[in-house]
């Protein structure tokens, strides 16, 4: 869509735009969640390429979406027909809108066990190795756990996702909007 070409009526899927909150009490370790900050109206297109929004991990099915200018950052997330949308460019167009890209996300449940930290992450594939090994084989797999800049997890330590424990192998924390983790586990077969 062009800024000449934006129709209001075409501004017709409702989505909320999300604000990461810490919905603790003062004296507990953090719970971190996204709540909706307001709704909003926009208009869609799905991608036909991949989102990457994760430069360590694969991308996901993307959308791109158009709204009306407002208080929207890299920081924020959406929520459209039931999915958790990861933000991952935001481009002006014309005077009066936005044009948003995000990815299309399943999030996961996460807890730092050594601070007690809860917070939502999206997890994404790396790659698996296989090695055959007598008489068993091994699979070693690799995941990218990305999550909001707010929460900062040290090399080394697990991390439990979705109830299940990761070391976590290498920190990348340089973009100023999300981290980035690679965690790490051999199953045996």
């Amino acid at each position: 869509m062009t800024a000449n070409s934006v129709a209001v009526g075409r501004l017709n899927e409702r989505v909320e735009v999300l604000g990461l909150q810490n919905v603790s009490e003062s004296d507990t370790p953090a719970a971190w969640e996204w709540t909706a900050v307001r709704r909003t109206w926009a208009g869609f297109e799905l991608m036909t390429k991949p989102n990457v929004y994760s430069v360590h991990g694969i991308g996901a099915a993307g959308v791109s979406f158009t709204l009306r200018r407002q208080g929207l950052d890299l920081d924020n997330a959406l929520f459209w027909r039931g999915q958790h949308c990861l933000i991952t460019a935001i481009r002006p167009l014309g005077r009066l809108y936005l044009e948003v890209d995000a990815a299309l996300v399943v999030l996961s449940q996460c807890r730092n066990p050594k601070t007690g930290e809860a917070f939502p992450a999206v997890m994404t594939e790396k790659y698996v190795r296989h090695e055959q090994l007598e008489p068993m084989a091994q699979d070693k797999h690799r995941r990218v756990l990305v999550t909001p800049k707010a929460v900062k997890l040290t090399p080394g330590p697990l991390v439990e996702v979705d109830g299940v424990e990761w070391p976590i192998t290498t920190p990348y924390e340089l973009d100023p909007h999300k981290n980035e983790y690679a965690i790490e586990r051999t199953v045996e077969l």
